[in-house]
């Protein structure tokens, strides 16, 4: 049996579909699955040994993926352009999503209807599990998170437990002020060991965090723009708590928990839906504001101006969620 699964980005979605080359490796032990990814996937699925032969999106890729011959292609993405370019791989059978925004389910031989792809109350992973439900003969989901025992990573060393904070996203709308981000981390700098971590790219968008942080002596482990994925899941697997936005950072998070039983993880949501996107099996310890009638709204700038989401969703509300989260496993 040959499979080719199509995800080729972002890294918070690929970490979300890992769970469906969990399902396929378990069904299908002496199966070839490959997988088609773009740039951004090349380095977190280099990690992932269940993977057969990782593939490159390139113009030329196409002509090499049709001598395989796959049995079965699954475009988890449901795009147009992937949907696509899993017809042009020519196997016998492309498997996706009956309900997509740009029409992908025309190319498909089998069409999974699983509603709305996006107002819906159903975890992503779980959704993108149901792409495989009629092959997949297993119920134990795993992101196959690789165990790392070293990393060039080091940081300061203290008595105190580890705490890890994702405070950026590429969305506008999941921006949570820095000034919010400050008050949070002085309220458990005393408790934790904090480490600041988002890509190089981040660095002007953070500064006034950082330097606000130095000037008020508050001690963290400014990690900006000097980790790799690897580095990432090094330190995640020796944290105790992880704060974050909805982004890859915080996903990885989750995705260690669910395979190794921690860290805690605590997600900040304005704009996307916990119960789709929020952190996997972390969802309780999310914070949002319930009572706003244009959540989720889904945009990455607030169609309303005011972005209440992320600016009514005080500091407080997520000290009192690590003081709930800290008890709870205490007790």
């Amino acid at each position: 049996m040959k499979f080719l699964i199509i995800r080729l980005s972002s890294l918070g979605d690929i970490i979300h579909t890992l769970p469906v080359l969990n399902a396929l490796r378990k069904s299908y032990p002496n199966a070839q699955i490959d997988w088609l990814t773009g740039e951004k996937g090349i380095e977190i699925l280099s990690l992932v040994k269940e993977i057969d032969t990782l593939h490159i999106l390139t113009p030329e890729i196409i002509q090499k993926l049709q001598k395989e011959n796959y049995d079965y292609v699954i475009d988890v993405q449901g795009l147009f352009k992937t949907a696509l370019v899993g017809k042009l791989c020519l196997g016998k059978k492309l498997i996706g999503f009956k309900n997509t925004r740009e029409f992908a389910h025309i190319f498909y031989d089998e069409k999974v209807d699983v509603g709305n792809l996006f107002k819906t109350k159903t975890h992503i992973v779980d959704l993108n599990l149901q792409v495989i439900s009629s092959l997949n003969k297993v119920k134990e989901i795993k992101f196959l998170i690789p165990e790392i025992c070293e990393s060039s990573i080091t940081i300061n060393s203290s008595s105190k437990k580890s705490a890890l904070l994702f405070p950026s996203t590429t969305w506008d709308s999941k921006h949570w002020e820095n000034d919010y981000w400050f008050e949070l981390i002085k309220e458990i700098d005393g408790e934790y060991d904090v480490s600041i971590l988002a890509s190089k790219s981040e660095l002007d968008k953070l500064s006034y965090l950082t330097t606000k942080l130095s000037e008020n002596n508050i001690d963290f482990n400014n990690l900006i723009g000097k980790t790799s994925i690897k580095d990432l899941f090094f330190l995640i697997q020796r944290s105790h708590l992880v704060i974050g936005l909805d982004s890859a950072g915080l996903h990885i998070a989750s995705a260690v928990k669910n395979d190794f039983g921690s860290p805690n993880v605590i997600g900040i949501y304005g704009p996307t839906s916990i119960l789709r996107n929020g952190p996997y099996k972390s969802i309780e310890n999310s914070l949002y504001l319930s009572e706003l009638n244009c959540l989720p709204c889904k945009k990455k700038i607030c169609p309303l101006k005011h972005h209440d989401c992320m600016k009514k969703l005080l500091p407080g509300y997520v000290v009192n969620k690590v003081r709930d989260v800290v008890y709870s496993v205490s007790t």
